[in-house]
């Protein structure tokens, strides 16, 4: 019984993280050959609650006018186009007023106070005041709806000026843009993937955007012909076309088909640009579905089945789950774990990536070294430097940050890259990162004093998909403090995990959001994570997560399932 002790506590320090000294990377791995498997999209919502705001009554205060403002904007976003929002405003405010060039995204309720307007009332005016209006504010959105999460918890305060006039209250002077609840924001805002092509031609990129449920579509189309955001630049092909616009402002349904009047802008590319074009608005209008039917016609030519011959589809390759532990590398495929290959001497790893090709190890003493599929060593990676963090890439590639933290080191194939992050403050360090499915955005958990939270930023290759760089900027997709784990769960869907304080599992923090977009909280089985990945476990694609005494559990579908163990046995298996 002893021995057996013994046995268990070392597969528990081989495939957990050593969270005292460095950040945690993932002890699981990605296959690089296999079946495909389609990724469904993300559920849209459908099951949305209108709202039917009223205008504002006779003889109104001044704080009720605010408050009745702020009850009508999300109408105004998802159905009525700020028909009863304007009600609030004066004539000249509602004339200079573009809810949709901005919002904010607040948590709690919101504070109204008056105070006195110290500039004199215009003229006509009976009197004037400042409703100055509270809240947390915990994101904002672009009038190209990107996301941002905020970088305060501190409060913000927003003024309304109003007058007086023939005896009513209204809004007199406000900015641009809306001010949402979290809770309404997911009612008026759709969540759609507006698909780019990578640079090298072969790969879809999921560009999320968040659009008013009453127009989204032509906001989608809008979009697609738009040029990209900093943070994807130099990792796309054929991003913005600036000549070709919508033929009228609105995209119709008629009789279930969407149908797209461009001008002809279309007309000038080339056989191969508009098949592209045609198609990345088919997968944005279709969520992702290449078979959704549509119209698509420019300067009255019907270019429906241009994309008739593009194959580039939102698939992605099938995943798998690895553990190493006891010197046993075990596949988590099945509800049966299997052993597949023999790596000894790593009882202390601090890290674990791998696939039906091989994958590496990152040593306790910080070194990569590369593991055959067999599990047999076959010498170390990146001429022998201590690295912090390792996770896998696409296709078998091994992704290492530095041991300072302020490169990134990439093995492909024999073939070594190093990389440096324009964007990187001086302070900064880079503590965990992943790699999404398709191979082209990068997640970065960063530590520092001008960066904190994780970030995201574009991968550019060539055509043969092999690296060649990354774009010169990032985007912030949250600001939780202290990541030390992350992983795409899909191709859409990012989660992240904290450390907690030493013998604190409760303290330890997991969310899961898709990015950019509004974070929602992950909830984690009790006891300490070490570590997370995704993949596929009995067919269904899991999260899985390892814990301080080595254990995987898993968990599918919405992520708010119940937790099951997936590997708990490995050490005996590994002792037969």
């Amino acid at each position: 019984m002893r021995r057996v002790t013994r046995t268990i506590a070392a597969a528990g320090a081989a495939i957990a993280c050593c969270i005292t000294m460095t950040a945690c990377s993932s002890p699981f791995g990605l296959p690089i050959s296999g079946s495909v498997q389609t990724l469904a999209p993300v559920e849209q919502q459908t099951q949305r609650v209108y709202t039917n705001p009223q205008g504002p009554a006779d003889d109104a205060q001044p704080e009720t006018i605010v408050k009745g403002f702020y009850d009508a904007m999300p109408a105004g976003v998802q159905s009525d186009g700020y028909r009863v929002a304007r009600e609030f405003l004066t004539g000249s405010a509602s004339a200079g007023w573009n809810g949709d060039s901005a919002a904010l995204v607040y948590s709690g309720t919101p504070d109204f106070r008056r105070r006195a307007n110290t500039i004199s009332a215009p003229q006509g005016a009976e009197s004037s005041l400042i409703v100055e209006v509270e809240l947390q504010v915990v994101g904002s959105l672009d009038s190209h709806g990107v996301y941002t999460p905020s970088n305060s918890t501190q409060t913000r305060r927003l003024p309304y000026t109003l007058m007086k006039k023939s005896g009513q209250w209204r809004i007199s002077s406000l900015e641009s843009g809306v001010v949402i609840s979290t809770a309404d924001f997911e009612q008026v805002f759709r969540q759609v993937s507006v698909y780019q092509v990578s640079t090298s031609g072969k790969q879809l990129i999921p560009d999320i955007r968040w659009l008013s449920w009453r127009n989204w579509r032509t906001q989608a189309v809008g979009e697609v012909l738009s040029d990209a955001p900093s943070w994807l630049e130099g990792a796309l092909r054929g991003a913005g076309l600036p000549t070709i616009k919508l033929a009228v402002d609105s995209v119709p349904v008629k009789d279930n088909v969407v149908e797209i009047h461009l001008n002809s802008g279309i007309n000038a590319l080339n056989e191969e640009e508009r098949g592209l074009l045609v198609h990345r608005i088919r997968l944005t209008m279709g969520d992702g579905n290449a078979e959704y039917a549509l119209k698509i016609t420019g300067d009255g030519v019907d270019y429906s089945d241009a994309d008739a011959n593009v194959k580039l589809t939102t698939e992605q390759p099938t995943a798998g789950v690895y553990t190493l532990t006891g010197g046993h590398i075990v596949s988590l495929a099945s509800s049966s774990p299997l052993r597949v290959g023999e790596a000894p001497g790593y009882d202390d790893a601090r890290g674990f990536v791998f696939s039906s090709s091989g994958g590496a190890v990152l040593r306790a003493d910080g070194v990569v070294e590369c593991l055959k599929s067999d599990g047999a060593s076959c010498g170390v990676m990146f001429s022998g430097e201590p690295m912090r963090s390792i996770t896998e890439g696409l296709d078998g590639e091994v992704w290492a940050v530095s041991e300072n933290g302020r490169e990134l080191h990439v093995s492909d194939g024999g073939k070594e890259t190093d990389l440096k992050l324009d964007w990187l403050g001086a302070a900064d360090s880079i503590v965990a990162l992943a790699v999404s499915p398709e191979g082209c955005r990068l997640a970065l958990a960063v530590e520092g004093e001008d960066t904190n939270g994780v970030m995201m930023t574009g991968v550019a290759r060539n055509g043969d998909k092999t690296l060649s760089g990354l774009s010169k900027a990032a985007t912030q997709v949250s600001v939780l403090r202290h990541v030390t784990m992350l992983t795409f769960y899909n191709d859409l869907n990012l989660v992240y995990a904290t450390t907690p304080p030493e013998g604190n599992s409760e303290q330890q923090e997991a969310w899961r959001q898709m990015a950019p977009g509004p974070a929602n909280a992950q909830r984690l089985p009790n006891g300490t994570i070490t570590s997370m990945a995704s993949g596929q476990i009995s067919l269904s694609r899991r999260l899985a997560i390892v814990d301080d005494l080595g254990i995987v559990r898993s968990v599918s579908g919405s992520l708010d399932g119940s937790w099951t163990i997936a590997d708990s046995q490995v050490t005996a298996l590994g002792a037969q």
